[in-house]
């Protein structure tokens, strides 16, 4: 593998440097204030169309898998089913939101995922690292994912695709378009018979996204159902669980009203998002143990931006409330309201954004309501047009799941005594952008009280959530892009490392958030051969806190064959038939292949 990465490094080491590409000015979506991405003060990192389009990634987990400080734990293959963690914190304690709604699950954070889009259907995605309870409220622990969807498009497509494991995929688009509207409707099937015994599955996903333009307002309206069902050998209960089975049903309906006027811009939406989870312990026998859940969230937000001399002032207001059903954890409610204001002050070089989050919600042990107030600040100071420094801190928050208080099975214990989860948060970095390369560079530390893990003091005892006192979580981060000119195309080199060390006392046996990446590098080359022949390559390596001896090398390689109506593609992954574990239950696929073809309509 070694040979292959030096002869890669010898192709690029004598292509010249020039100026191609200036990097984008995107605009951000920072809670409740509206600016370019290049006044962000904090750990964010925008996954535009291009990156999406040019990936190896066939799925919204192998997309982020690129991204370094992000960790993604699947369950078999092809993204049907996987937890997403930021820096070292369990599925938990980071929020996925699409279009700025909030999908986190109150049964379990496992499901947070089930909702993602297909990712032909995303516009971009924004990845906040660090906390982000004063933007987004509770558990936002450790991190934010904003799915971005696209609003309107001029083409239809179709794509096929068939690969290892009699894997085969379908899906379409239909775009329609007038003069005060956009419309697109998609539906994608696929299915599996599994890279091992009962890792078989089924997905379906119908997707609508449309905007309705008025006088002084946008009206955006946007639905999604993801349809999952899959054998899960050794996905939950042990890896001797080879029988086991799941099927889950996700929607989200969302309204979003968008009006702009000279200083004021506000946007209100009123959303519905629907779970269905059927849990089999042995798939042919259900009598033996059988779990339904199924809930609803209903909620409404509505965030305000005021322009003015003094800079950008943000305030915004969300209200939810979930009810979940089950023969497992039983009828549940939760009500949250959480009220958020902050501030950007430009000043000469320096910009300053204090910020605030207060949340009531209901204390699960005796249904009172509970406050907690998330106060934080972003600072930056521009040492020149190209070079800024960065800093934050903020207190961080996040309330036991329906799942870590309730639920029992033969190998689960709920804790109903368990506190919710608080951290102290800082952050320093530094950003270089160039025209034709950018560098950032971040510190980070995460003081956790209570931090809520399933541990087990002995290997034959039950897994139980319990507050692990005095976690300490520090961390460096190097992100790197280089931007190179060759046969009059434009390539990227993307270089990421990580580092992470948890600190803790206690001498026990974790399954999620005490198992994080100790070093995390990603390599990724995105470079064209001829004007109609392009290539992808991602190299990933980690070393877990629980080591093993198994090789932690993944290397994932697309080709595309471009034309005017159609591309033609090759996916290789995991080329070099790597033996690895993304949990510590489940063994990944080994070598598999992949042909899609793509038709414009």
């Amino acid at each position: 593998m070694r040979q292959y990465l030096k002869i890669l490094f010898l192709l690029l080491i004598p292509i010249s440097l020039k100026s191609q590409k200036v990097l984008d000015e995107v605009i951000i979506n920072s809670g409740r204030i509206l600016i370019p991405f290049s006044d962000e003060n904090r750990n964010l990192i925008i996954i535009d169309s291009i990156f999406l389009n040019n990936s190896s990634a066939k799925n919204l987990s192998e997309i982020l898998q690129q991204v370094i400080g992000v960790d993604v734990r699947r369950r078999g293959n092809d993204d049907i089913q996987s937890d997403l963690y930021i820096r070292g914190g369990s599925f938990d304690q980071t929020l996925l939101l699409i279009n700025g709604i909030k999908v986190e699950d109150s049964q379990t954070g496992h499901h947070q995922m089930n909702l993602s889009v297909p990712i032909d259907l995303i516009d971009k995605i924004e990845i906040l690292k660090g906390s982000g309870s004063r933007i987004f409220g509770m558990n936002a622990f450790n991190g934010a994912v904003n799915i971005i969807t696209k609003k309107n498009s001029e083409k239809g497509n179709i794509n096929l695709s068939y690969g290892s494991f009699k894997t085969f995929q379908g899906s379409g688009s239909i775009p329609i378009n007038t003069k005060k509207t956009s419309h697109i409707f998609s539906s994608t099937y696929r299915q599996s018979n599994g890279y091992k015994y009962n890792t078989d599955y089924n997905y379906f996903n119908l997707f609508y996204s449309g905007i309705i333009k008025m006088n002084d307002s946008d009206l955006e309206i946007l639905f999604s159902n993801s349809d999952r069902k899959f054998g899960a050998n050794g996905f939950y209960a042990s890896s001797e669980a080879r029988d086991q089975y799941e099927e889950t049903n996700g929607s989200l309906l969302n309204f979003k009203l968008k009006k702009k006027r000279e200083n004021i811009s506000s946007e209100s939406s009123l959303y519905w998002r629907k779970h269905k989870d059927t849990y089999i312990y042995i798939r042919d026998n259900p009598s033996v143990y059988k779990n339904d859940h199924i809930s609803h969230k209903l909620g409404f937000q509505n965030n305000i931006s005021i322009f003015s001399d003094i800079g950008i002032t943000g305030i915004g207001i969300d209200l939810s409330n979930t009810w979940l059903s089950s023969n497992n954890l039983g009828e549940r409610n939760r009500f949250i309201t959480t009220i958020f204001a902050e501030q950007l002050i430009n000043k000469n070089k320096f910009s300053f954004t204090p910020g605030i989050a207060f949340s009531i919600y209901e204390k699960p042990s005796n249904d009172l309501f509970k406050s907690k107030l998330f106060p934080g600040i972003d600072i930056g100071f521009k040492l020149s047009d190209k070079i800024s420094l960065n800093a934050n801190i903020g207190e961080t928050f996040r309330i036991p799941t329906f799942t870590d208080l309730y639920y029992s099975d033969p190998n689960n214990q709920g804790n109903e005594n368990l506190d919710p989860e608080k951290a102290f948060t800082s952050e320093i970095g530094f950003k270089l952008r160039e025209k034709n390369y950018g560098i950032s560079l971040s510190l980070f530390r995460r003081k956790s009280d209570d931090l809520i893990d399933y541990v087990k003091g002995n290997p034959n005892d039950k897994w139980s959530p319990q507050n692990i006192k005095n976690v300490i979580t520090t961390g460096i981060e190097f992100d790197g892009k280089l931007i190179l000119s060759m046969n009059s195309s434009i390539n990227t080199i993307n270089l990421g490392y990580a580092y992470i060390k948890d600190d803790y006392e206690n001498d026990i046996l974790s399954r999620y958030s005490l198992n994080s990446y100790r070093h995390r590098l990603i390599l990724n080359f995105d470079f064209k051969l001829t004007k109609t022949l392009s290539n992808y390559l991602s190299y990933r390596y980690g070393v877990r806190e629980i080591k093993d001896e198994n090789n932690k090398s993944v290397i994932d390689y697309k080709i595309i064959m471009h034309r005017n109506r159609w591309n033609l593609t090759l996916y290789l992954n995991n080329i070099f038939d790597s033996k690895y574990y993304e949990t510590n239950l489940v063994q990944m696929p080994g070598r598999n292949i992949t042909v899609g073809l793509n038709v414009k309509i």
